[in-house]
């Protein structure tokens, strides 16, 4: 099994790739939604919009299981703003980012198909922040979840690229690539809980300080 240093050497290329990728498809959502050439209202009723954000729900098994988790988060996460249990918020929160939303990225990343997608909905993600009063209450918690989403995200497209192509990333044969591909994505996985914690301390005091 190759030592981590170098796993993150042979990760570098993939993840430059998606930063690329994020960057450009962010910032011209930025600026398209700034320009107002695009409407985020208008565009967010879209099908390619709500086949997008439904996509992980067609997956057999996967998405009944996503339904019930949803149907129970919802008035979870009212009830706990309702009496602004700021320890009960940050835990859900937390929970549902580290664990259902990092999950869904993984699946997203590992049937790689969604991927296609990926350039699009961080466009709209930069239209809808451009168009959204008081948007720098979202920052943080914008940059934060990014961090750890990205992390999990671009460590699964490392599995795929170095399983398809072992011998260019300098592996020996593709079972090792494979091992290196989880390794790297249950590191990853743990060091974006950095991140989701952060996450959920913004997005609490955004959400207490609108209900005040």
């Amino acid at each position: 099994m190759a030592r981590l240093s170098v796993l993150f050497k042979k990760a570098k290329g993939v993840f430059l790739v998606m930063l690329a990728v994020y960057v450009l498809s962010f910032g011209g959502g930025l600026l398209a939604g700034k320009l107002k050439v695009v409407d985020s209202a208008a565009i967010q009723k879209s099908r390619l919009v709500e086949f997008n954000r439904t996509l992980e729900y067609r997956v057999p098994g996967y998405g009944d299981l996503l339904e019930s988790y949803k149907t129970w988060h919802r008035p979870t996460m009212m009830r706990l703003l309702a009496k602004k249990d700021r320890w009960g918020l940050g835990l859900l929160i937390f929970f549902n980012n580290f664990i259902m939303a990092n999950t869904t990225m993984f699946v997203r990343a590992l049937t790689l198909l969604p991927m296609v997608l990926y350039p699009y909905g961080r466009f709209m993600q930069g239209v809808a922040l451009a168009q959204t009063p008081a948007a720098a209450r979202i920052v943080p918690v914008l940059i934060t979840e990014f961090g750890g989403y990205f992390l999990v995200i671009t460590a699964t497209l490392c599995l795929w690229a170095w399983a398809i192509r072992p011998r260019a990333f300098g592996f020996s044969s593709r079972k090792e690539a494979i091992r290196g591909g989880f390794k790297l994505v249950g590191i990853l996985w743990l060091v974006s809980a950095v991140f989701m914690a952060l996450g959920a301390f913004f997005e609490v005091r955004m959400l207490l300080g609108l209900v005040k």
